[in-house]
């Protein structure tokens, strides 16, 4: 079962404190009075809860027409300044909601020394709080009504659900009338009275207000009282801004946000330049692809639909290698092409005039410089086992034109 720590800090000059453990229900497991600060048990994983003194914070209201939260935060200080005694720059604001009636936003004043001094308090023990609450907005209140806590000396006495004030028991009857009057809400309807034990509320001196008076008998630890009206109803939390907890990772990695920086960067640009290089290479692809295209349709001119150019190459080079090894006793077209091509280059006053192949042999149209060195190309070609036929000859001048069938021995 999970449960939360709940401190009160009375802000007395012994330094003695409050302090309950509950679960979600606000009931309490475990509970002490008036001990020191150094003895409340507390776990790092644990929600702790500060009540502080309400006689130390002052709770206000601040008519800001903004809706944008940091011309609001801005704004609030300057706008409380006429009622505040000390300089602004001393004190510490920590806005609430909006009140839905006033619409002006709620405000908790606190000397900047005094909320500092109790954030020192707590880490010296080793608590970090998850919220700080004015201890008078943890009173009971009816919901239309007042709620007030004699606690000691002090009254606390809770007026709305962000307001309310705390004072001394002898000067009650003087400021409740006061803010009954200055009070911009519609009057309660009822005032509940709780007291601790070593408090008696003086009811004669409610009673000539003429607003209905709720006696209610309090838990024996006024703190079950604070813990179910906090589990009920969160108050405003005075751990805002610089104040903020702090997750303990992001401290831990707060030294290391520069080279993270920097190694996020780093892996930008490599993707931008693997990216880059990507685009370069599909370019280079593509235009490849333009150029194997471009030479299978100057190929095979017939060709009609082309989707894979390099594969159907291959496929078409594939079929004429086996239709020229299909007939055992053929030699192929590229064979017998590379035999007489030597033979033909080194051939003196050789011109090649034309060259076909048809089913199996070469006709040659060509001339040479006279009938003996047609009769040697003749004989140096039978001589590579070829079969070597002189279809035509003709003298014409000073050469010899010749036409010549050329195939492979049978």
């Amino acid at each position: 079962m999970r449960t939360s720590l709940l401190i009160h800090l009375y802000g007395n000059t012994e330094g003695l404190v409050s302090w309950a453990i509950f679960n979600d229900s606000g009931q309490l497991v475990e509970s002490a009075k008036h001990v020191p600060l150094n003895t409340v048990p507390h776990q790092p994983s644990q929600t702790s809860i500060v009540l502080i003194a309400g006689t130390e914070i002052t709770l206000t209201q601040a008519d800001i027409p903004t809706k944008q939260w940091n011309r609001i935060t801005q704004a609030v200080p300057y706008a409380l300044e006429e009622q505040l005694a000390e300089e602004v720059e001393n004190l510490y604001f920590a806005l609430g909601k909006r009140e839905p009636s006033s619409g002006n936003i709620a405000v908790a004043v606190i000397a900047r020394s005094k909320m500092e001094s109790y954030l020192q308090s707590l880490s010296s023990v080793g608590i970090t709080p998850t919220s700080i609450i004015p201890d008078i907005l943890a009173v009971p209140k009816p919901a239309e009504g007042w709620g007030l806590l004699y606690l000691d000396e002090i009254v606390l006495v809770r007026t709305g659900l962000q307001t309310g004030f705390a004072i001394e028991t002898d000067c009650l009857n003087i400021a409740l009338p006061k803010a009954l009057a200055e009070s911009e809400e519609i009057p309660p309807q009822q005032i509940m009275i709780l007291s601790d034990s070593k408090s008696t509320p003086i009811l004669s001196e409610l009673t000539a207000l003429g607003i209905p008076l709720t006696e209610q008998t309090s838990e024996p630890d006024i703190l079950a009282s604070f813990a179910q009206e906090i589990v009920k109803n969160p108050p405003l939390n005075l751990l805002q801004g610089l104040y903020l907890p702090q997750n303990k990772v992001v401290n831990l990695l707060r030294p290391w946000r520069l080279t993270a920086s920097l190694l996020i960067l780093w892996g930008g640009l490599h993707l931008a330049k693997q990216w880059i290089e990507y685009q370069q290479l599909n370019q280079q692809r593509q235009h490849l692809n333009t150029q194997i295209e471009k030479r299978y349709r100057k190929t095979f001119p017939e060709a009609r639909k082309i989707v894979n150019p390099r594969v159907q190459m291959e496929q078409k080079l594939k079929a004429l290698r086996t239709q020229q090894n299909s007939t055992p006793n053929d030699k192929p077209f590229l064979f017998i092409l590379n035999q007489i091509s030597p033979l033909l280059i080194r051939t003196p006053g050789l011109s090649l005039k034309r060259i076909d192949y048809r089913q199996g042999h070469f006709d040659i149209q060509l001339t040479v410089a006279n009938l003996p060195a047609l009769e040697h190309l003749k004989q140096r070609l039978s001589h590579l086992k070829l079969t070597v036929e002189i279809q035509s000859a003709t003298s014409r001048g000073k050469s010899v034109e010749s036409r010549l069938r050329i195939s492979s021995e049978k």
